[in-house]
């Protein structure tokens, strides 16, 4: 009988124990209990060809802008959606067997044009900001919307006056009404 009554004890003993609850269905104090809807990702792949296109045709077709890989774009939970890319303003001359070194006046040129074509990409990055906010309205007006221009520059240009990356920044309301926080560093 001893032994019967130990394996009732046993069997009984997940009754006493509690059960933990997913991760997912704990409420964080502070933060709102419901989550923001995804951006469906035809959508991000949506704007990021777009931006790509933009980008690709905001120049002259004989000096055009380069673009070292495609835009990507991610949303992010509790954030909002934060897109990046890297470009080079001007397709850039290179340094080869037959070409030991840049001419200055090439040089010139290509930091000429990188000047020149700043306000361009400006204008396309705010662009882009209101097409992200026309097109992300599931996520909350709260949320952040960040879009990300790496400058690529050759190891023989002068970068004076010429920033690394361009970063806009703007919550969903505000990127809807124009407002964009823009820094250039």
């Amino acid at each position: 009988m001893k032994p019967g009554f130990a394996l009732l004890l046993l069997s009984l003993a997940p009754a006493w124990s509690q059960v933990a609850k997913p991760a997912a269905a704990l409420n964080t104090p502070g933060l709102p209990a419901t989550k923001a809807a995804r951006v469906p990702t035809q959508t991000i792949t949506g704007l990021e060809q777009a931006f790509n296109n933009r980008l690709m045709t905001m120049a002259d077709v004989n000096e055009a802008v380069d673009l070292l890989g495609d835009t990507r774009g991610v949303q992010l939970e509790d954030y909002g959606v934060v897109f990046t890319t890297e470009v080079s303003l001007v397709r850039t001359p290179n340094i080869t067997p037959f070409r030991k070194s840049i001419p200055p006046a090439m040089a010139a040129r290509v930091h000429q044009l990188r000047v020149e074509r700043m306000p361009l990409l400006k204008a396309a990055m705010m662009e882009m900001m209101g097409n992200m906010a026309a097109a992300c309205t599931q996520i909350p007006a709260s949320q952040q919307l960040v879009l990300v221009v790496r400058l690529y520059y050759g190891a023989w240009e002068d970068t004076t006056g010429m920033p690394a990356q361009v970063v806009m920044r703007a919550t969903r309301a505000e990127a809807t009404a124009g407002k964009v926080e823009t820094e250039a560093r």
